[in-house]
């Protein structure tokens, strides 16, 4: 139990750091990214923020958080949920329906392969150097992409944007649901409630056609399932968070991070009498995990007579990347994944040892400038967890650059005043979101008392900012956990407002 506890503290207090140093960044600054320019890749930008602004539109949103406590409004949290999915699911069908989004980079490249799949053509993997033959693993999304497309027809974006609806729509209700089994409070769930309707950053996703939004609701399923087995020790909670953790995965492989957080949790948390039971639901998801990706892999090779799937770029390289400085941005996709395994002929052990080298080579020199390395991390940690649009903005630029027909309305959302508002939005959630989950960490450390369903998402986030600290950076991969933090952001408030409210009786 002393070793639980320990580990519980150290996880909370980096966290605290962590929020402390993104709130700071909030309120000092914003990132910015270039619209309608040449470059597509993506480029954050720092500017200096309007801090008088922030600070009064911070202060007119947490006076209508206390007035809204002060009138009971919050402990009517499920007519405010249901009001909040309503908002939710009005502002993304105003973003489908007049920006009328079209795949755009590796979204256009993969829904081309998935076409060519449709038709029998599988030389995107069969070939060497094709986009398959380099990164298999996303073998998983482009089966689901055809089952998409035989349902649908070949090029229905429209279904596509409505899929993704869909999951944001339960990645959200199932937030709601997991705030009220971590807290069993009403206000709390009230205010998480409100607080969503400001998350746009996950929400401007919805015109993004690719792993990252459909993923997100079978992974939020398996972290609910696994709060209601160590809540109430029931195996088919268990099982059935296997079953959809490994449905996430074969969507988006970044969903093994939630595996790991699970698998910790199930040992760590819940009943001490329950080990048998801990042990069979662990198994359970290993393997659901391994049939769903040899299913996807035998599939592929029986239809393309290869006799195994090709290994592709080594994932060594990928972390050899994150670590590098760049002309862009330190730690960001640069290229160098796909070409180290180009200058290696495609030959996944000798770019495997090329990237260790270089990993090799890059923390010497960090150990030999240990305040360069130091700078590094923290400068990478802020681009990719201070960026309060998640890249969002940029993607509503990219997939609207080609549509035929545009709409005042969604030329106003990309480029006009449209955008304006909803990025000044996002900038306000952030310092907002920020500013309730460090009191929530420092009050949570103060009284030395949290749950293990609490500390089964606070593991996931602080294990995606670990990893995202080596792997490829990018304030996109940031976003699903950063949606996480609603629960104990409106924690953080409930306190604040509760202390508020103590502070006048006084």
């Amino acid at each position: 139990m002393k070793l639980k506890n320990a580990f519980y503290r150290t996880i909370l207090f980096c966290l605290s750091i962590g929020a402390a140093l993104v709130l700071g960044c909030s309120i000092l600054t914003t990132i910015h990214y270039d619209v309608d320019g040449e470059l597509q890749v993506d480029w954050p930008h720092y500017r200096k923020e309007n801090i008088p602004l922030l600070l009064l539109s911070l202060a007119v949103v947490l006076l209508i958080f206390l007035l809204l406590k002060k009138k009971n409004v919050f402990k009517e949290y499920k007519k405010l949920a249901i009001a909040s999915i309503g908002v939710i699911t009005a502002y993304c069908l105003m973003l489908i329906l007049f920006i009328k989004p079209l795949p755009v980079n590796d979204s256009k490249t993969l829904d081309d392969i998935i076409q060519s799949f449709v038709r029998g053509d599988y030389s995107s993997l069969t070939t060497k150097g094709e986009y398959l033959y380099i990164w298999p693993f996303q073998l998983g999304y482009v089966l689901f992409g055809e089952w998409v497309t035989n349902i649908f027809g070949a090029g229905n974006y429209l279904a596509w944007d409505l899929l993704q609806l869909v999951s944001i729509i339960i990645t959200v209700w199932l937030i709601y649901k997991i705030t009220w089994e971590c807290f069993e409070d009403a206000e709390i769930c009230g205010m998480v409630a409100l607080l969503s309707t400001g998350a746009l950053f996950f929400y401007n996703y919805v015109t993004y056609i690719y792993g990252d939004i459909l993923s997100m609701a079978p992974q939020t399923a398996a972290l609910y399932m696994m709060i209601l087995f160590i809540k109430r020790n029931k195996i088919s909670y268990g099982f059935w968070s296997g079953v959809f953790i490994s449905f996430a995965i074969m969507l988006k492989t970044n969903c093994e991070i939630a595996l790991i957080a699970l698998i910790m949790m199930l040992f760590i948390g819940g009943s001490k009498k329950a080990v048998r039971s801990k042990i069979v639901i662990a198994v359970f998801m290993l393997l659901a995990v391994f049939v769903v990706k040899e299913g996807v892999n035998t599939h592929y090779c029986k239809v393309t007579g290869l006799a195994e799937i090709p290994k592709g770029s080594p994932s060594v390289s990928h972390i050899a990347m994150g670590l590098q400085e760049s002309d862009l941005e330190d730690g960001w996709y640069n290229g160098y994944n796909y070409h180290v395994f180009s200058e290696n002929d495609y030959d996944t052990d000798k770019t495997k040892t090329a990237a260790i080298e270089n990993i090799k080579g890059t923390l010497t020199d960090f150990a030999k400038r240990p305040l360069h390395g130091g700078k590094f991390f923290v400068r990478k940690y802020l681009t990719q967890w201070a960026d309060s649009v998640c890249i969002s903005t940029h993607n509503l630029d990219l997939v609207s650059r080609h549509v035929q027909e545009p709409t005042a309305l969604g030329t106003s959302l990309v480029y006009g005043n449209g955008s304006e508002i909803i990025k000044w939005i996002m900038n306000v959630f952030m310092t907002l979101c920020y500013l309730g989950v460090l009191i929530y960490l420092f009050t949570t450390l103060k009284k030395k008392k949290v749950t293990d369903s609490e500390m089964l998402m606070l593991i996931l986030i602080f294990g995606g900012i670990v990893f995202h600290e080596f792997w490829e950076g990018s304030s996109r991969y940031a976003m699903r956990y950063y949606i996480y933090y609603l629960p104990f952001a409106a924690c953080g408030l409930k306190v604040l407002s509760e202390r508020i409210f103590l502070y006048k009786l006084k």
